[in-house]
């Protein structure tokens, strides 16, 4: 990844003019290419640039197709975490073979709180992942194997985003897919979301820049969080930061986006290896001591500052911090990539940092979520892949219907002939 030049920057507001709109049909989805009235100076700047108000009638994210549920106030932006969920997809593809325990240790930890859906690569990788649950004495549901061909684990990125709007519309938002790689290597992953949006019944929209999920935190009450990574990557399709804002603003419903620079030496670039969002005004950082990693060290202090100019519904944006792990090698290590799954967090864990350390970030995490339980997770294989929890997970909303995840998940032979939803949801119909 290319270092950046940007400096952190705070976008807020109301009162950038109107863009030209161009929509263009593509694979069933909506292109948006903006302009806007002048472009923000891109190495930084002290004002902050706005975004309109997207929430206009005429608008083809208003379609009636798109789900009639009626919203709540924080459905209308990108979905929070923190909020109820469904279910939650769980990427497998090799990973389930190289590293079983870790699915198995995730399912013991969450015992069956929500739906958990594995995402593996054939019937027949399915089904070792149910004979996993049952040797492990787990309820043949504690995950739904769900044959649905990837070429990564790392579903955060690839996934869409999922958003509600006002008028109580549904959408998926598919952003293009850009890796190190070449994108030929993923192009599995790039067709994820089609997939998706196919099983939940669901309308999709593409957008022409590149935006990976590990890499967006939102805090449900119209804020966004990232790295500056998305501007750098954006730069290649010739897309200024000002058409960025338009683009995000009008598919994801955002009034504010506040980005950053991203740690320097992490190769992913994303804000999920820093930082998560917990309530609408609670945010945890990253800690890094100076003498440890000076220039992250400082990293981390600036985005603790612009974080804390973030105005929500409840007050000012407060931000914790929380004890980052040395790296391990070349790999980097961060309790913030979690997992949170309906009062469950799951932590990363890692073998060789000391017990006080951990017990410390477990701590932080039990007093800013009281009533919520904390799990560790031991993620030494995952950080040899260059991820941990949160990117390998995808969180569904309480307002997203599962039958066409039940209908495509794996059933042993002897429950073939059941009804489609019979066996698989009847641990969660309460």
């Amino acid at each position: 990844m290319q270092k950046t030049n940007y400096q952190p920057l705070l976008v807020t507001g109301k009162q950038i003019g109107f863009a030209a709109v161009v929509l263009l049909s593509f694979l069933g989805g909506v292109y948006w290419s903006m302009q806007s009235d002048g472009d923000a100076d891109e190495n930084g700047a002290s004002e902050p640039f706005p975004l309109k108000n997207t929430a206009r009638s005429g608008s083809s994210l208003a379609d009636p197709r798109f789900g009639t549920k009626k919203p709540e106030q924080e459905d209308f932006y990108p979905v929070a975490e923190f909020l109820q969920q469904s279910a939650l997809l769980i990427g497998c593809y090799n990973q389930l073979n190289t590293d079983p325990n870790l699915y198995v240790e995730i399912a013991k930890a969450l015992d069956r709180r929500l739906p958990v859906f594995g995402l593996v690569d054939s019937e027949a990788q399915a089904a070792r992942g149910y004979n996993l649950m049952i040797e492990n004495g787990l309820p043949e549901d504690a995950i739904h194997f769900l044959p649905l061909p990837s070429n990564t684990i790392w579903i955060r990125d690839y996934a869409p985003f999922m958003v509600r709007r006002k008028d109580s519309s549904i959408a998926m938002i598919d952003a293009k897919y850009i890796n190190r790689e070449s994108e030929e290597q993923r192009i599995l992953d790039e067709e994820m979301a089609g997939s998706l949006a196919s099983l939940l019944k669901l309308p999709i929209r593409s957008i022409p820049i590149s935006v990976e999920g590990g890499n967006i935190l939102s805090n449900g009450d119209g804020s966004i969080f990232s790295t500056a990574k998305i501007l750098d990557v954006n730069k290649g399709y010739q897309f200024t930061q000002n058409q960025i804002l338009e683009i995000l603003s009008d598919s994801l419903g955002i009034r504010r986006w506040t980005y950053v620079r991203a740690m320097e030496g992490e190769v992913t670039g994303h804000i999920d290896m820093f930082a998560t969002v917990l309530a609408k005004n609670i945010m945890v950082v990253g800690d890094i001591p100076k003498e440890q990693d000076p220039e992250n060290h400082e990293r981390l202090n600036q985005a603790v500052t612009y974080f804390s100019q973030v105005t929500t519904s409840l007050g000012p944006m407060q931000v914790h911090r929380i004890p980052t792990p040395h790296r391990w090698g070349g790999n980097w290590r961060s309790y913030t990539n979690v997992i949170m799954a309906n009062g469950i967090l799951l932590m990363p864990s890692f073998s060789d940092v000391p017990v006080e350390i951990e017990n410390q970030a477990v701590s932080i995490y039990e007093q800013l979520l009281p009533g919520w339980e904390v799990k560790k997770i031991l993620c030494d294989s995952l950080v040899k892949e260059e991820g941990q929890l949160h990117c390998i997970s995808y969180n569904l909303p309480n307002y997203v219907s599962l039958d066409g995840l039940y209908e495509k998940s794996y059933r042993p032979p002897s429950n073939k002939n059941l009804s489609k939803t019979s066996i698989l949801r009847k641990s969660f119909l309460k």
